[in-house]
C-alpha cells in the first residue's frame, strides 16, 4: 500500500485553487484546502496534521504564523508560492542540536551540501 501524504493548501487565492485542481488526483497525495477567512482556519489547519502546507506569498498575513507553525509542528515543510517572481520558497522544520559554533558549522555544511551530493 502506497504512503499517503497530507497537503494543506492554506489559502482561497485563485492561485491556490489552481495548485489544488492540479496536485487533486496525484498518487500518494491527500489534499485539502483551507480558506484563511474562516475564523477556526488555524484550528482546522492543526487538525488535519499535514505534512506540507502551501501558501501564496501574496496574500497578506499568511507568513506571521509560519515560523510560530514550524516550530510547533516538526517534519513539517512550508511551501510559499510566490506567482510574480515564480519562485518556491521552502522552509522546514529540521532541528539540530548546536551547543558549540562547531557543531553549528556542520549544521551549515549539511545545508550547504545535502546527503548525496559532493561538495
Amino acid at each position: 500500500m502506497e504512503e499517503r501524504r497530507t497537503v494543506v493548501l492554506y489559502g482561497n487565492s485563485l492561485l491556490m485553487a489552481g495548485v489544488e485542481a492540479s496536485l487533486r488526483g496525484r498518487p500518494g497525495l491527500d489534499v485539502v484546502r483551507i480558506d484563511t477567512a474562516l475564523p477556526d482556519a488555524r484550528e482546522r489547519l492543526n487538525a488535519f496534521r499535514p505534512d506540507v502546507v502551501i501558501l501564496d506569498l501574496m496574500a497578506p498575513h499568511h507568513w506571521e504564523f509560519a515560523i510560530p507553525f514550524l516550530r510547533e509542528h516538526p517534519g513539517l515543510s512550508l511551501i510559499g508560492l510566490d506567482p510574480n517572481s515564480k519562485t518556491v520558497t521552502v522552509l522546514s522544520n529540521q532541528q539540530h542540536t548546536a551547543l558549540t559554533t562547531n557543531d553549528l558549522a556542520q549544521v551549515i555544511q549539511m545545508q550547504l551540501c545535502p546527503q548525496g551530493q559532493e561538495s
